[in-house]
Formats: structure tokens, sequence, C-alpha cells
């Protein structure tokens, strides 16, 4: 009697535990002691951070309005300022810069918002002046200066409606240095505006899209843009004047956010001796942030897979149990072929998602 109880217990609990790859839904923010802390839709910054993957030694350069120097949550390796002859004055005084500064690598002080990469190192140009007006030289002057500076990624939440030849350039020399760029793929100014935004345009620009809080496409509108990744951009916290924090949406914002990510998703490949790329950067971004938009990830469709196999073992099984029961003459429970069958159903499952969860990291 015990060992049918026993084997009923196993058969319970491999069943509870096949489901285990289901898509998770979108998280909205939530709070983490007395600081806010930002996870995506499937928890997959949390699967970082739990494994203390922050961005650690990852340099990523910030082309933007400044930063505020005052601000406690936030801390900077170099900065320099393009928009006029001062080099030093490096202030931001419009706020943009400083909320694309803080969702990329807020600080963990035990105040205020944990950013993506909270260890990383940020390199901070000043290409846009105080209105928010960027001009190509500035940006360009940012590239170059970044490239001096021999980050690992720059970070351009900024737009342009057109192409120009010294901005490729500019470019295509930061991506011969092995720097991954990620820029906008540019904010939907009305229903049907699909223009394309610079540099985001550009093949080797990781351009982002935004996801709103529940995990899809913010707008339709950008499917019919270049997007090569898409990355949460509603709602998202953000670090602020007077240290304060404010709720932001925006495509400048899930370009922060696909930044920071990439800085996670680099230290741990670092981390392991294994290279970095931008298409191996993109597989992994893509996996963890799209969950599915572009086609549902291959190791959901495995476990969904599994699921089913296992569901059909189980009650097959359950029937022949059943039957040799009937037609025993004793009335004994084939209790032999019974633990074998859930021995090695269990060894398959836990093989095959071992195996799943390897190759997906």
């Amino acid at each position: 009697m015990m060992k049918k109880q026993l084997l009923i217990i196993l058969a319970g609990i491999l069943f509870a535990g096949s489901f285990a790859f289901q898509p998770v839904h979108a998280s909205k923010i939530v709070e983490s002691d007395r600081e806010v802390n930002q996870l995506d839709e499937a928890g997959s910054l949390a699967k970082y951070h739990d494994n203390n993957i922050n961005g650690k030694n990852i340099k990523i350069a910030i082309l933007d309005t400044g930063i505020d120097t005052t601000n406690r949550d936030l801390a900077f390796k170099k900065a320099i300022n393009f928009t006029s002859a001062d080099s030093a004055d490096f202030t931001d005084r419009n706020g943009h810069g400083t909320k694309i500064a803080g969702i990329i690598g807020a600080r963990k002080n035990g105040e205020g918002l944990i950013g993506i990469a909270p260890n990383s190192e940020l390199y901070i140009a000043k290409v846009a002046n105080d209105s928010g007006k960027v001009a190509f030289a500035e940006v360009i002057k940012g590239l170059n200066w970044a490239v001096q500076q021999k980050v690992d990624i720059i970070n351009i939440s900024l737009e342009f409606g057109k192409g120009n030849e010294a901005l490729k350039e500019a470019i295509d020399n930061a991506v011969e240095h092995d720097i991954i760029v990620v820029a906008s793929a540019g904010n939907i100014r009305a229903e049907g505006d699909t223009f394309k935004a610079y540099p985001g345009a550009y093949p080797d620009v990781i351009s982002v899209g935004m996801l709103n809080v529940h995990g899809q496409i913010y707008a339709d509108e950008f499917k019919e843009k270049k997007v090569d990744v898409y990355a949460p951009g509603e709602d998202l916290t953000s670090t602020y004047f007077d240290n304060k924090m404010t709720l932001d949406t925006g495509v400048s914002y899930a370009t922060a956010y696909a930044s920071g990510y990439a800085a996670l998703v680099m230290e741990d490949r670092l981390s392991r001796d294994e290279s970095v790329s931008r298409e191996s950067l993109l597989q992994t971004m893509k996996a963890d942030l799209n969950q599915g938009i572009n086609g549902t990830p291959w190791y959901v469709y495995t476990g969904l897979i599994l699921n089913i196999l296992t569901f059909c073992a189980v009650i097959g099984l359950g029937i022949y149990s059943i039957l040799s029961y009937r037609k025993s003459i004793t009335r004994k429970w084939p209790l032999r072929t019974m633990g074998i069958s859930i021995a090695i159903i269990i060894a398959v499952n836990a093989v095959v998602r071992y195996l799943v969860f390897l190759i997906s990291k």
C-alpha cells in the first residue's frame, strides 16, 4: 500500500512540474526595500541580478542631454560637453539624459532607483543642448569620443529623420572597434507614422522598439519600422532632478532599457569566456525581452511538447496499470513496471529540461 501511495505522489509531482517552461506575463515595477527595481515581462532581469550580474566592468557611453551631477543615484566615470565651448559643462538642464542614465545604471544604494545595470561604468557625452536640440556634428563628436574611451556599448536615445554620411562613418568606426551601438527606432508621432529613425536605421546598429506594460508591441507602426529588438518602454521609472523619480513612456527609455540589458548579457558571456558580438547579444536579448513577439522562442515549444508527452505517458501508464490490476487473479498493481516507467519519465524530463536550460542561456 505504501509503495502504491509513493508512486501516486511521484506521478503527481512529475505532472505538476511539467509546466515549468510556460511563458510568464508582464511584471510591473516592484519595490525592493526602499528602492524601486524594474523587472521585464519574463523576469529575465531578476535572473541576472540574482546571480550577481549587474554590468560590472561594462562601459556604457550615453549620448544625450548630459547628467544631473547632484543626483545621489547616479555616478559616472567621465563626462564631456559638445554643445558649447565649455567642455566641462555637461550638467543636464533638460532632464532627458538624467532619465536615460538612471534607467541604465542607477546605483543600488538603498534609495531611489536600481538601474538595469547598476554596476556598469557610465561615460556621459552631452550632445543635445538644454532644450533638447541635437545636430549631426555633436553626435558624431560624441561617437568619436566614446571610441577613444574604449567603451563597450553606446546608447543613443535620440533620432534624426534622415541619414548623414559623416554620421554613418562615425557609426561604422565604432562598430569596427567592436562597440555595440544601441539606438531608438523612433517614436510614433501620429497614427501611421513609420518613418526611419537614424542612426537606428543603419544595419549595424541595434534598433530598439517599444513594449507596453503587458509585454506587447506598443503600436502596430513599429512592425513597419526597422526594429532589431523590443524592450519595455511604458511607465518606466526614471531618475530626475532633486533626487526625484518619474514614470515615463517612450522609445528613448526602451532604448536605455535595452542598453542596460545588453550590458548584463555581455558581462554574463564574458564571465564564461564566450565571445561577444552584435548577433550573440541580439539572440539572447530577443529570447529574454521579446517573449515570442517575433516567433515564440524554441525552448517554449520544447517545453510544451515535453509537457504533452509527459501527460500522455502518465495517462498511458495509468491505463496500463488499471488494466493489469483488473486482469490479475490476485488483484495486484504492477508496481515494478510502474516504478520503472515513472523513473524513466522523470529521468527523460530532467535530462531534456537541463539541456534546454543550458542551450537557451
